[in-house]
């Protein structure tokens, strides 16, 4: 049986340009073909981070607590703050060379008038210039790190950090770690179970505060596709949210490509051949859907001649009797859905594959290569 997965993300690429990601290891050490298709191209917004990021520290607004549901989201912090922490620097390179200009200046103004006093002042300079020297690095090493200490010392004055999956968690304590160590980190695998957990902190917060305009709302930050799930039930719970879509999510023509290449790959794949897709978050499913339900109907076959779906049985049956002429002219793909696997990383994700009646095989219980690895191993082992 030959063995192939595909990875519906971009890889994790190291310092020589060579694929280094988890997913890809583990399989591949047990002998699958493994693929990596890069659904969406993610821009990073900066309009939305600018309105609330103050140069002086100041902020008018205090947040009960600040979401982030993806990495996306702490990537677009990140680099926005490093934006900034390199325009300091390079401003102060040009400032430390204006003085420097001027200075020499000055200099050659003073040997014309005096070469004693010159090269008493000279020596004088150079020492001062050394310790100007010595100062300004140290002025670009504080600046470093100094635009996030105002982001989240003076700014985003809160002590509730909500985070989905262990993998936005790692991510977001490696970055920012420097700066939350008061603050009180809740990682949670749905979004539905984040949105109960903020709603019982929220409740134990303001429980004997019956004036509703006097509670904190919570600060979102959230891509341009975010779902309704977590906003929609603190609506319902009468929670305040602020959202700020910090990145956007694109679609890009070499996904295209490579989505209709692995069809053509599994519509002229032999019986001995499986194939696990493995869907990471509801905006891939909805991508790779339609771009397969595209080119599916464009070759007039059903997507069940890729896919198993959903339904019950008694609507399969009226399916089957319905799809009797389709199956005899396509005798070539009857068996192409029993070659594919699907993995859902998230409830989220699997009910949103569940929405457009594609069976999910099996469901990661851990956001992590590991166990998705752990899965798919134990469902193979008992098929």
């Amino acid at each position: 049986m030959i063995k192939n997965i595909v990875f519906f993300k971009s890889p994790k690429i190291n310092n020589d340009n060579e694929i280094d990601d988890p997913y890809y290891q583990n399989f591949k050490n047990d002998k699958y073909n493994t693929e990596f298709i890069k659904v969406l191209v993610i821009d990073y917004q900066y309009d939305n981070l600018k309105l609330l990021y103050d140069p002086n520290g100041n902020s008018d607004i205090e947040y009960f607590g600040i979401i982030l549901t993806s990495s996306n989201s702490i990537k677009s912090i990140d680099t926005f703050l490093s934006s900034f922490e390199k325009e300091n620097i390079i401003n102060n390179n040009n400032n430390d060379n204006n003085n420097n200009n001027n200075n020499n200046n000055n200099n050659n103004n003073n040997n014309n008038n005096n070469n004693n006093n010159n090269n008493n002042n000279n020596n004088n300079n150079n020492n001062n210039n050394n310790n100007n020297n010595n100062n300004n690095n140290n002025n670009n090493n504080n600046n470093n790190n100094r635009e996030t200490q105002i982001f989240f010392n003076n700014i985003l004055k809160f002590k509730h950090i909500y985070l989905i999956g262990e993998t936005s968690c790692n991510l977001f304590k490696k970055v920012f770690g420097k700066w939350i160590s008061q603050n009180v980190i809740v990682v949670e695998s749905n979004a539905t179970d984040l949105a109960k957990r903020i709603t019982l902190d929220y409740n134990n917060e303001y429980k004997e505060n019956n004036n509703n305009d006097n509670n904190k709302a919570l600060l979102y930050f959230c891509g341009n596709q975010r779902r309704e799930e977590l906003p929609l039930y603190l609506k319902n719970n009468n929670i305040q949210l602020k959202e700020l879509v910090t990145y956007q999510s694109q679609t890009s023509d070499d996904s295209i490509n490579d989505i209709l290449n692995l069809i053509k790959r599994v519509l002229q794949s032999n019986k001995m051949e499986i194939y696990w897709l493995v869907f990471f978050s509801p905006s891939g499913v909805d991508f790779v859907l339609e771009t397969i339900d595209n080119q599916l109907s464009a070759l007039s076959l059903p997507r069940t001649s890729i896919f198993n779906n959903n339904n019950n049985n008694n609507n399969d049956n009226n399916n089957n009797n319905n799809n009797n002429n389709n199956n005899n002219n396509n005798n070539n793909n009857n068996n192409n859905n029993n070659k594919i696997k699907v993995a859902a990383i998230g409830k989220t994700t699997e009910n949103c594959l569940k929405t457009h009646n594609i069976k999910v095989d099996i469901v990661s219980p851990f956001p992590n290569a590991e166990s998705l690895f752990s899965a798919i191993s134990n469902y193979s082992n008992t098929e």
